[in-house]
């Protein structure tokens, strides 16, 4: 996103006037974990609304305790403006529609927003939360520490939970796969944030996108999706968000580079 070339006339003028928005513009930062869909949630708005945004890559365990004394929260991403805590996925997202309106990821209509929103919860309540306590229990069986009982004391995995995670997972995936079987968008015939949400917290259990779509290399790939994701009843969700991607993602999704 570099300034255009110079010149004079409307040109000079059209640059003194972008020059002057840039310049009222917040300086944003996401402080992220690139494969988590929350972190992916947060990048791809910023990216649809064309917002300039850097990165600064978390470390878990390693970060936490700067992330949790620098920003009073314990889990990213956390978006800045300014230096200025906004907050986790929900909150940048928000602040982004209000302070970046367009284009619009939220319909003006009251009852499609309120759809927007129900799935959103869905998505970011259950479907991604719900995959990854799964996903903690393989992780322990796998031997995968000392991560996996990291973040299992820090998201409340147990056998329990894990199993009502289970069933939980199994009737919202079901019913979304044939909700997406027949429509190219979750609510009305315009791209929202539901579908950015939905796309995203579906890797919990679908795993991520396909190479050229999303980088990440093989071992991180082998630690997200489920089982239950390869069942073919679950072909149309992952057929939708891999088209959801492909129409809207504006191309690879690839790590910051190293330094950022």
């Amino acid at each position: 996103m570099g300034d255009a070339g110079g010149g004079g006339g409307t040109d000079a003028l059209t640059q003194v006037g972008t020059r002057s928005m840039v310049a009222r513009m917040a300086s944003l930062t996401l402080i992220e974990l690139y494969p988590s869909p929350w972190s992916e949630r947060a990048r791809w708005a910023l990216e649809w609304k064309r917002v300039p945004y850097a990165r600064r890559e978390y470390q878990p365990l390693a970060g936490e305790e700067e992330l949790r004394r620098t920003t009073g929260i314990s889990t990213v991403p956390v978006l800045l403006a300014d230096g200025e805590v906004i907050g986790d996925s929900d909150a940048a997202l928000d602040w982004l529609e209000a302070h970046h309106p367009s284009p619009p990821l939220v319909p003006e209509d009251p009852r499609a927003r309120a759809q927007v929103r129900a799935w959103e919860i869905a998505a970011t309540e259950t479907l991604g939360p719900a995959g990854r306590l799964i996903m903690i229990g393989r992780w322990k069986a796998q031997g995968f520490q000392p991560f996996a009982d990291h973040f299992a004391a820090k998201y409340g995995w147990s056998e329990a939970e894990e199993a009502r995670s289970a069933r939980l997972l199994r009737a919202l995936v079901g019913d979304l796969a044939r909700a997406v079987a027949s429509a190219p968008y979750l609510v009305g015939d315009t791209f929202t944030r539901a579908d950015i949400t939905v796309a995203c917290m579906a890797a919990g259990v679908l795993g991520h996108p396909p190479d050229e779509m999303f980088e990440i290399d093989a071992a991180m790939r082998g630690m997200f999706g489920l089982p239950l994701g390869q069942e073919a009843a679950l072909a149309p969700l992952r057929a939708w968000r891999d088209a959801v991607y492909r129409r809207h993602r504006g191309g690879r999704v690839t790590p910051a580079p190293v330094g950022h």
